[in-house]
């Protein structure tokens, strides 16, 4: 019944939106994926936060999970350019120990946890393993990974440095590697996106985004689907 429910309430809402939108919704849903998902440590600027998942909507991550043991996350909508709107942002406030309750959840769905790293010995981002899913870790702007971090990664990477400044900005860093990640798994990885349950369900979230008062109209067309049932 709720699948059922759900396409009625696409066929809906997809009334309202124009067929250049609807195919637009489309086009990236053919191109998201979670076989990737960010993991923000303690981020101290919010600018670099907010950049960092613009970065990563625009190439396709869907997920953002937020560790907050020193710096509080704040959502913002000038550097992010909206992408917020788009995307899913965890946050665990209850938390007493949000790095490892993040990282182990992750690891129990079955996400290799991978840690940027200025350490000669890890990997280039496009020399990692794809074998399973990828949580990659980007850390504080002031001292990087936390120590219980990097205990429980399960592996390292390291962006090639050239030149006399010490290291990247983070959200640099965070571009060019989201982008080395994303182009290999395109490229090598056959199931990296959205099944088609998946795929469903964002459509009918993303019809109802593009929509003033959606919550109202959801109500109307609640009533419309029962009342056909009965």
């Amino acid at each position: 019944m709720e699948a059922q429910l759900n396409h009625f309430l696409t066929q809906k809402f997809g009334e309202f939106l124009s067929n250049e939108r609807k195919q637009f919704i489309e086009s990236v849903l053919e191109n998201r994926t979670d076989y990737i998902r960010v993991v923000l440590e303690d981020i101290r600027d919010p600018h670099n936060a907010n950049a960092i998942i613009r970065s990563g909507e625009c190439l396709g991550i869907q997920h953002y999970h937020i560790i907050e043991n020193e710096n509080v996350f704040k959502l913002g909508r000038g550097v992010s350019r909206g992408a917020i709107k788009w995307v899913d942002v965890h946050q665990y406030p209850e938390s007493k120990t949000p790095t490892a309750d993040v990282l182990h959840d992750l690891k129990s769905k079955g996400y290799k946890v991978v840690v940027t790293s200025p350490n000669n010995e890890a990997c280039a981002p496009e020399e990692l393993s794809l074998d399973q899913p990828i949580a990659i870790v980007m850390g504080n702007e002031r001292d990087g990974i936390s120590e219980e971090t990097k205990a429980l990664a399960d592996e390292f990477v390291r962006l090639p440095m050239h030149g006399f400044t010490e290291s990247y900005n983070v959200s640099v860093a965070a571009g060019i590697t989201f982008y080395s990640l994303v182009s290999k798994i395109r490229s090598f990885v056959e199931n990296w996106q959205f099944d088609d349950l998946t795929k469903a369900n964002y459509r009918l979230q993303w019809y109802k985004k593009c929509m003033a008062r959606p919550d109202d109209y959801e109500k109307f067309f609640v009533k419309a689907f029962e009342s056909e049932k009965t």
